[in-house]
């Protein structure tokens, strides 16, 4: 059974166009689905201010001086300096959680806290990595879902709702962006 196997995946794998093992995808024509702006790079910016044009033109320049920042942010992290410094600030930031997390192991081992008080501690630890919550994440991924069911649909009231919500959520990502740059360059 096991032969049976390897001959279908070794044609499997010989049958698959050459591009595809290869990872050459640009040449080939290929079809993205709707939503495919969520990479952020500069298509999508513009893919953004065409639907903001077309469902709430009235706040095309915000959206364009929040989009010009968010560039700029991503430009600035591209900087070599700021690269390096962001290389070893994470460096630094896992000396501190491991130490943190020696400490705990050790309060636990000298039984200065309780088995219970150690989860809590390691979840507080855990969670000062993420700069969004669960919920926020959940959000997130609820306005994507709500977003590309109304583009599919070409529902101009859905859109003309979840714009201003996207809008927010990159002013707050771009305040994050900034924050993060500016421990990196203080650092």
């Amino acid at each position: 059974m096991k032969s049976v196997w390897m001959a279908f995946f070794t044609s499997l794998v010989l049958a698959m166009p050459s591009w595809v093992t290869a990872g050459h995808h640009e040449a080939v024509n290929v079809h993205l689905p709707v939503g495919h702006m969520w990479k952020h790079g500069a298509l999508d910016e513009q893919k953004w201010m065409e639907m903001v044009q077309t469902y709430t033109p009235e706040q095309a320049g915000e959206w364009k001086k929040v989009l010009d920042e968010r560039k700029a942010l991503r430009q600035q992290f591209e900087d070599e300096k700021v690269k390096k410094a962001m290389k070893e600030k994470y460096k630094q930031m896992k000396k501190e959680r491991e130490a943190a997390l020696d400490r705990l192991i050790d309060q636990l081992a000298n039984k200065k806290i309780t088995k219970e008080q150690f989860k809590q501690e390691l979840k507080q630890l855990h969670k000062k990595k993420h700069w969004m919550t669960k919920e926020e994440k959940q959000r997130l991924h609820m306005l994507h879902e709500q977003t590309r069911q109304a583009m599919e649909n070409n529902d101009q009231e859905a859109m003309k709702k979840l714009l201003p919500q996207w809008l927010e959520h990159m002013k707050k990502e771009n305040e994050w962006l900034a924050k993060c740059l500016q421990e990196v360059k203080e650092g």
